[in-house]
């Protein structure tokens, strides 16, 4: 379900808590969340309180709420490279002409638009309109030299960073309060007590910090990586594997998507998914069939990752240094097109890194993607890798005798390609970190990415099928041993 949240004078409908002098929309993220905005606010620019660009006028915005919370953080991705979707799972903050086709009321700054399961916020987008004048200054509201208000970006970013937490309009409730979450633009630039209250109702609150303090760096891992490919059955299932890396245990959710990516338009899907979870000595830790019955659904449901079909799987796990295998396989022997996602949760101390997934390439949509999201405001250096010959020296049958791999940006662009991995202009580094396939038919690409969403493709040449491996090596520093 989505809602939106105005800023305009105009003001707008809400859901008041009467027993606070603050408003509450009735729905907040999970305690204990960071919340990582993707900021998209255009390039470089001197504005008049001395923020460099508009991004760096939001990422303070967001650090004076950190300030006041205690369990729940955002962090930031400046100049991201996620395009705006709604529904996507990510919380993009930028400049509009409308609201993703809906037109702005002419006298809107800004929107807030906010997916949430239940009472659990899962998305929230911020679209302020590119169609006012803007700059970024403190004091009292300014006229713009074309005549009408000069509208200030921080406070308004403030303001629906807010509605970003949870918060609502109090003065539309009927409330007579000093507060920047109020309905109408004015000359409050900064948090008032009525708004810190509220927010440390909803996440608890530290002392506030005597200044401000930029808001963290979202974590520089791989993030929301997955796999999809065919489930079939013996040594053919959909296997996925990942080292954790970190002096400290990391959570993950783990997924197994099968009867909803009918939804999407994929015919054929492995009915009834079924998950285990497996250490480097192949001991199950953990398994589970319909995602409900999961000792974890309830944490799982409150990320936000609940699979939209109870037939799913779904488990979180709890896991130190060491490598890891996933496994999926359709219940009874089922067979079809399914989905292997892993979800990491930890923010600083540990990560989930050189993810691989072993499948069956097949011929249409029945390739193997891979999906991943390099989180963090950095570039990260990874390698791609696609083997199909040299998994015969480990027993496997059947496999895709010449593999080729495509990479894809978030907007369907490819920017890279390769077959043969000798053939590419990297070759040689590859070689040199240890990382060239055993066979010349199987293909690899090293690439420097920022941060955003990606997919690499692994078909075989000419249609080609059989049994073949996709894998993602970061290459970035681990964390501290």
């Amino acid at each position: 379900m989505t809602t939106k949240f105005l800023l305009s004078l105009a003001g707008c409908s809400i859901a008041a808590a009467a027993a606070f002098s603050y408003a509450l929309e009735g729905q907040t993220w999970p305690l204990d969340s960071n919340v990582t905005m993707q900021l998209s606010l255009g390039a470089n620019q001197a504005l008049i309180d001395g923020f460099t660009s508009f991004n760096q006028s939001a990422e303070d915005a967001l650090a004076r709420w950190n300030q006041h919370l205690d369990r729940l953080r955002f962090s930031v991705v400046r100049n991201s490279a996620v395009r705006p979707t709604d529904g996507d799972r990510q919380n993009s903050v930028f400049f509009a002409a409308s609201v993703f086709g809906d037109s702005f009321d002419r006298n809107t700054l800004a929107v807030t638009l906010r997916t949430y399961q239940g009472s659990t916020l899962v998305e929230a987008d911020v679209v302020f309109n590119s169609g006012k004048s803007w700059n970024s200054y403190q004091g009292p509201l300014r006229e713009a030299s074309g005549g009408g208000t000069l509208h200030d970006f921080h406070r308004v970013a403030i303001h629906e960073f807010g509605h970003v937490l949870g918060l609502d309009h109090p003065d539309a409730a009927n409330q007579t309060v000093v507060a920047i979450m109020n309905a109408f633009e004015s000359d409050i630039d900064s948090l008032q007590t009525d708004d810190i209250n509220g927010a440390e109702h909803l996440y608890g609150g530290p002392n506030p910090a005597p200044t401000p303090t930029p808001a963290p760096a979202a974590a520089d891992n791989l993030v929301n990586l997955s796999t999809r490919g065919f489930v079939g059955t013996g040594d053919k299932i959909l296997i996925g594997g990942f080292i954790v890396q970190g002096a400290q245990p990391t959570s993950l959710v783990l997924r197994a998507i099968g009867p909803s990516l009918g939804a999407k338009g994929i015919a054929g899907a492995v009915p009834d998914p079924v998950l285990e979870l497996r250490d480097q000595s192949g001991a199950l830790l953990q398994s589970n069939d319909d995602w409900e019955n999961d000792p974890s659904a309830g944490t799982v449901s409150s990320k936000g990752l609940a699979p939209t079909d109870e037939r799913e799987s779904a488990l979180m796990a709890r896991l130190a240094s060491g490598s890891y295998t996933v496994l999926v396989r359709g219940y009874n022997g089922a067979t079809g097109i399914g989905l292997v996602e892993l979800y990491d949760l930890q923010a600083t101390a540990a990560r989930a890194a050189n993810i691989s997934t072993r499948g069956r390439v097949l011929g249409g949509d029945r390739v193997m993607i891979a999906g991943f999201i390099v989180g963090g405001d950095k570039q990260k250096p990874v390698i791609l890798r696609a083997l199909g010959p040299s998994l015969g020296g480990s027993g496997i049958s059947g496999t895709l005798s010449n593999p080729t791999l495509e990479l894809y940006n978030s907007s369907g662009s490819l920017i890279a390609s390769n077959g043969d991995w000798r053939n590419g202009p990297d070759a040689s580094k590859i070689r040199d970190m240890g990382l060239a396939p055993a066979s010349d038919r199987e293909a690899a690409l090293l690439r420097t990415l920022s941060p955003g969403s990606y997919t690499a493709v692994l078909k075989g040449y000419n249609g080609a099928t059989g049994v073949a491996l996709a894998e993602v090596y970061d290459l970035s520093p681990p964390p501290n041993q």
